[in-house]
């Protein structure tokens, strides 16, 4: 019999699988959120070394948001990992470990002030983390069925 992978009802614990499937959504979902926010802070601090006098916050804001970044895609890995060990799919596991080294890249370019790769590379990863938190919400592990 199918359990369901919505809230927890009475009567019905939910399954640790779908309680690490939630995590990974909710985890992705705000990995997104900051990467997103990432985005908005380098395209402010970039706008200010063109239009006006470079905007040392903005700076230091997107230096110190790339660790949260890293920091949060860490968290996904470590929930990823969980996942995995209760028979999910390798596939999360993977693709976060790769967005740590994305970000670990990132923070270089960055620090290193290699703008051309370092706006080339955000794109991707933007996208990547997209693509992660896209998925989460769209996998549906099997024994687990969505709620109406």
């Amino acid at each position: 019999m199918p359990v369901s992978c919505g809230p927890p009802g009475r009567g019905s614990p939910e399954p640790r699988l779908a309680l690490v499937v939630r995590q990974l959504r909710i985890w992705s979902t705000v990995l997104l959120g900051v990467a997103i926010g990432q985005a908005g802070f380098g395209s402010g601090f970039g706008a200010s070394l063109i239009a006006r006098d470079k905007s040392d916050l903005l700076e230091t804001v997107h230096r110190a948001n790339a660790w949260v970044v890293i920091v949060i895609a860490s968290v996904c890995f470590a929930i990823a990992a969980r996942y995995r060990l209760q028979g999910g799919p390798a596939w999360p596991l993977v693709f976060a470990a790769c967005l740590i080294g994305g970000g670990i890249l990132q923070a270089a370019l960055g620090t290193f002030r290699v703008v051309g790769p370092h706006l080339f590379v955000g794109v991707l990863y933007l996208c990547a983390v997209t693509t992660l938190c896209s998925y989460a919400w769209r996998h549906q592990p099997s024994g687990l069925r969505a709620t109406p």
